[in-house]
């Protein structure tokens, strides 16, 4: 990962992009694993992976990873300590979509030459917009493609999530025939059994 991605209150902004950004002073983050303690500053790998995107009190900052101490861990096995042990790694060795739910921790004081106004517009290309969407689409698209559900296997669970969050009625025609219905756009989905 070459950049990671922090937010700070509006009024810190100047400070932190005239003078860095002091560990001491903006940690905000310690985990521990395999015995180790990590304190550091919540950092994100794309702005939108943090709730704080659309907060207007606070200014998103683009941190170039390079010469930084930092760590990714998967922040869904953050209150289990033997799971998240197998979980962490450095910024340099994470792939993208290896963790559900990525957080990065900056583990050492930010120099100003790392530090730049992050810019919805006009920045850098993100790869990836959302982290964990990410993690799914992947994931789901191996599934496919190692031959491990099918088309077919993957529709048939559809429908059926379709009916249990209520977006679709179902209306069962005979023992081979069952139809769902779309409550919105109304249209329609066949589910047909062989037998």
């Amino acid at each position: 990962m070459e950049n990671l991605f922090i937010y700070v209150e509006n009024e810190k902004v100047e400070n932190c992009l005239k003078y860095g950004i002091k560990l001491s002073e903006f940690a905000n983050k310690i985990i521990s694993y395999n015995q180790i303690e990590k304190r550091g500053i919540i950092a994100f790998l794309t702005p939108k992976d943090s709730d704080l995107y659309d907060n207007s009190f606070f200014t998103c900052l683009r941190i170039s990873t390079n010469n930084l101490n930092a760590i990714i861990y998967n922040q869904v096995y953050e209150h289990h300590q033997e799971l998240l042990s197998k979980s962490v790694c450095s910024v340099q060795d994470y792939n993208l979509a290896d963790y559900e739910d990525p957080v990065g921790i900056i583990c050492s004081t930010i120099l100003p030459e790392n530090i730049f106004l992050y810019n919805k517009l006009l920045d850098l290309p993100l790869i990836v917009e959302n982290s964990k969407e990410y993690y799914y689409d992947k994931h789901v698209n191996d599934f496919i493609e190692n031959d491990q559900f099918t088309k077919y296997e993957l529709y048939q669970i559809l429908l059926l999530l379709g009916e249990q969050k209520n977006i679709f009625t179902s209306e069962k025609i005979d023992d081979h025939l069952k139809i769902y219905t779309d409550q919105i756009n109304h249209k329609t989905y066949t589910k047909y059994i062989k037998k």
